[in-house]
């Protein structure tokens, strides 16, 4: 069956959904634990990166469940086994590539900050200070662990019922639901304070439309929404940067998914 024609149904969305939560809640329970209470286990990096996984699973086994063995064949080899036309892929990397050059280049000339390149993607998260690494491990957490049940199941699933727009803010929703955990152990996210909770749910919401725009557009296959989210992440949640560089580039994702929703 192909899992791109089959009817609306909520049953899906709701399995999907319920697994996804229960899977990376679970790998991050232990986290949330070690922050919170005095316990014998510290704190570990390798759950917080495993916990990306969570949608990953919960689509595959949402698409066995109600799609058999050969909906989820075809999931895998279309959306994650073949790699889409070249065209999407660049313009996937070069849309948050040019966010960051834009906020790095506005950081230069405007507060006259110049962050030696080699600090950027520095995440203390991440066990690698090798640049090219840190991005593979993007790539591989939480660009193939979220996109894949984000963009490669939820997205397409409320496309059969929900024009883009809707579809997209739909998915930003439940995908910034499925963060909540994170909110209690990681000082990062601890640090936004109201304004930037409200940068960061605006930035999930018009990232998630371009997200969503880059997987229609590639004939639902993920590389592309895989790609863009890993150089994403790899850009703006260093550790060694000025907070003003993710502030800038997510203000960027804000304006162009602003201008790509006019056309659509």
């Amino acid at each position: 069956m192909n899992t791109n024609q089959a009817e609306f149904n909520y049953k899906r969305i709701t399995t999907f959904i319920i697994t996804a939560y229960i899977m990376s809640w679970l790998i991050w329970l232990p986290n949330l634990i070690s922050h919170n209470f005095s316990v014998s286990w510290e704190h570990s990096n390798l759950l917080h990166l495993t916990g990306g996984f969570g949608p990953l699973v919960a689509a595959v086994i949402t698409a066995k469940i109600y799609y058999k063995k050969k909906g989820l064949k075809e999931y895998l080899k279309y959306k994650l086994l073949k790699f889409s036309d070249p065209k999407w892929i660049f313009i996937a990397l070069l849309m948050p590539s040019s966010f960051f050059l834009f906020s790095y280049l506005i950081t230069g000339v405007i507060f006259g900050e110049w962050t030696d390149p080699a600090l950027i993607g520095i995440n203390s998260k991440i066990p690698f200070e090798n640049q090219f690494l840190i991005l593979l491990s993007w790539i591989f957490f939480y660009g193939i662990g979220e996109e894949s049940g984000w963009r490669g199941f939820l997205f397409p699933e409320l496309m059969k019922k929900f024009n883009l727009q809707t579809s997209a803010l739909y998915t930003a929703l439940i995908w910034g639901g499925w963060h909540l955990p994170i909110f209690f152990y990681d000082t990062n996210f601890q640090a936004m304070g109201l304004m930037g909770l409200l940068g960061w749910l605006v930035g999930l919401i018009f990232g998630s439309f371009i997200l969503g725009w880059l997987t229609l557009k590639s004939e639902w296959n993920l590389w592309p929404a895989i790609l863009w989210h890993a150089a994403f992440n790899f850009f703006t949640a260093g550790d060694k940067i000025n907070p003003l560089y993710p502030a800038l580039t997510t203000m960027m994702v804000i304006i162009f998914g602003l201008w790509l929703s006019r056309k659509y």
